[in-house]
């Protein structure tokens, strides 16, 4: 897992003597991580792309394949983002953001259930339009915001970590 293995190289790294050398280390660490969940998350996708190629493998029933098959787009979406969220989660982990990131899951423990039961609650209100897909919709949502979230905090962190490099001091002749 790319969470794993951001978790096991980062510390090494991490902690290092703060400088450019460390500065530099993380960076060229978070790219190499960041190019390798773009190649995961391609290929996790492509292999969603499959399913309907094999659901009637599963099932002879036409209205479950053809709702299996609705949602293989947002499945696609999620699973093309799963490696941007283990990466950026296990290079937080990695450098021992542990509040950041209980703080956020924290949050995502109450709202996800609380869209989750709002779908339902339409649906069982007779709302035609909730469907299958609107669950998956909303935890495609719920990848973008990881992302997004691990995407912004690793900005500040890499920011922070470069205001704490001394500037080189000119030399004099």
């Amino acid at each position: 897992s790319l969470n794993l293995t951001a978790q096991s190289f980062i510390p090494g790294i991490f902690q290092k003597k703060e400088g450019q050398a460390r500065t530099n280390a993380l960076k060229k660490a978070t790219s190499n991580f960041i190019k390798v969940a773009g190649i995961f998350g391609m290929a996790s996708a492509a292999f969603v792309g499959l399913v309907p190629f094999f659901s009637s493998y599963f099932t002879s029933d036409p209205l479950v394949i053809a709702k299996v098959n609705a949602v293989v787009p947002l499945l696609a979406g999620i699973f093309a983002l799963h490696g941007f969220v283990c990466t950026g989660e296990g290079l937080l982990l990695g450098q021992r953001d542990l509040g950041y990131i209980g703080r956020s899951y924290f949050s995502y423990f109450f709202a996800v259930p609380y869209f989750m039961l709002r779908i339902k609650k339409m649906a069982l209100a007779g709302n035609a339009s909730m469907n299958l897909n609107s669950l998956w919709e909303i935890f495609l949502g719920y990848q973008f915001v990881r992302v997004a979230t691990w995407a912004v905090r690793l900005r500040f962190l890499n920011k922070k970590s470069n205001e704490e490099v001394p500037a080189p001091v000119p030399v004099t002749a």
